[in-house]
């Protein structure tokens, strides 16, 4: 059985795959060696990949015998990186693109992922990896305007219906924020839709909630999308 552990800016998720089928997944603040000792005791875990974008552990310790890789540019991956500084290109990207590619076979994938920073990562239907784009996230945005400003407050978003007109200081921050994010995804799907007709756009990450309903083009919902990303990544390089 496969465990898989992604590292990121605020939480580590960890997940457990028998072949392609997840069976159990977990979010942790930290990951200890106490709890991933409960887990090998609950799972016979033969192999263990990493993707780390967040500080990096002490993975000796924390897996014991159990041989591990940490996601890189030279491990073999099932797509075509045309990236042109691949040892720069994000681990979290690379699995989103590769959990598309598994998800959504022989079609040109766009992956949003809402998080930290608002990524877009794309991939052909023939499997070659472009590129993208990285730009700030909404909690990012809230954090700018109450930090290079003298009076506008710290705000934090809310799942609520904002208008494009705010009445109040409050009001016009989330429109901006929200809004504003909403203009820029649509811009951005819009021109991939040019470019490479038909496009699949997939939504993950933790600000998902935020956006799924809001913007005004058809897109895929995957919360796991990079855990089976680089689960298939470690099943290729056996």
């Amino acid at each position: 059985m496969n465990l898989i552990v992604d590292v990121g800016n605020t939480r580590t998720k960890v997940a457990v795959f028998d072949e392609g089928v997840l069976l159990e997944q977990w979010s942790f603040s930290v990951l200890t060696k106490d709890e991933i000792a409960v887990i090998k005791s609950k799972y016979p875990i033969t192999r263990v990949i990493v993707s780390q974008v967040g500080a990096a552990l002490d993975y000796d310790s924390l897996f014991g015998d159990v041989p591990y890789i940490l996601l890189s540019s030279t491990l073999k991956l099932p797509i075509t990186n045309q990236y042109k500084t691949p040892n720069t290109l994000g681990a979290d990207r690379i699995a989103g693109v590769v959990g598309a590619m598994e998800l959504f076979p022989n079609q040109n994938n766009l992956v949003i992922d809402l998080g930290t920073c608002i990524t877009f990562d794309f991939v052909t239907k023939d499997k070659e990896y472009k590129g993208g784009a990285i730009l700030p996230g909404i909690s990012m945005k809230f954090r700018a305007l109450n930090t290079f400003t003298s009076k506008l407050p710290l705000l934090k978003p809310e799942n609520i219906d904002v208008g494009i007109i705010g009445n109040d200081t409050q009001s016009s921050i989330c429109s901006g924020v929200l809004n504003g994010t909403c203009f820029e995804l649509e811009g951005f799907v819009k021109k991939y839709a040019e470019m490479f007709p038909p496009i699949n756009v997939i939504f993950t990450g933790g600000d998902v909630v935020y956006f799924e309903k809001r913007v005004n083009f058809p897109n895929n919902v995957c919360s796991n999308l990079l855990l089976i990303g680089l689960n298939k990544i470690l099943n290729e390089n056996e």
